[in-house]
């Protein structure tokens, strides 16, 4: 039996400014974006770091979700718990073994998007065309790094007014 090797991707939703949260919840609701959310996650592991977790509040149906966190104490039911981003590549690689084309999905927070950015080959990124004001930012995201697969711009008036574009990017 071959064993497909998985990509490493990343999605992430981010302002003009490459705000990506506030106060531990993103700063913004736009119509069908948690739809579209789900439906490129899937039936795929999502890997995310505890205070995403949290901000969440359970595990998401239909995914096998890792939540990395330092606490050696801490756990939740319904979740793999991993103490490095490598650890937690390797329970998602283990729970997606029967996926024909399998798919790693790191759904943050910050800090793990910036420890899994060198490793990340593809990234489901959504972009707002508006400032919001917030305390989390994806800075480990830059432009140059990236090749346009697709891309999707959305009419405002389908996003609640505001200019939303969903792409598609992989490693340049």
């Amino acid at each position: 039996m071959t064993i497909n090797k998985p990509v490493v991707a990343m999605m992430m939703a981010m302002d003009r400014n490459r705000l990506i949260g506030s106060e531990g919840q993103m700063p913004w609701h736009i119509p069908g974006e948690l739809a579209y959310f789900k439906s490129v996650t899937m039936g795929k592991p999502i890997i995310m770091g505890r205070k995403t977790f949290e901000s969440i509040g359970k595990p998401l149906p239909g995914r096998t979700n890792v939540v990395v966190t330092r606490n050696l104490d801490w756990s939740a039911e319904g979740v793999l718990r991993a103490h490095t981003l490598e650890q937690a590549l390797s329970l998602a690689a283990e729970a997606d073994q029967a996926s024909p084309e399998p798919e790693l999905m790191i759904i943050g927070g910050a800090a793990l998007c910036a420890d899994a950015m060198p490793q990340t080959q593809r990234l489901y990124l959504t972009t707002i065309d508006h400032a919001f004001d917030g305390d989390t930012w994806l800075d480990s995201f830059h432009w140059e790094d990236w090749r346009v697969v697709t891309e999707d711009v959305r009419d405002p008036a389908t996003t609640g007014g505001l200019a939303v574009t969903y792409w598609v990017l992989e490693k340049a």
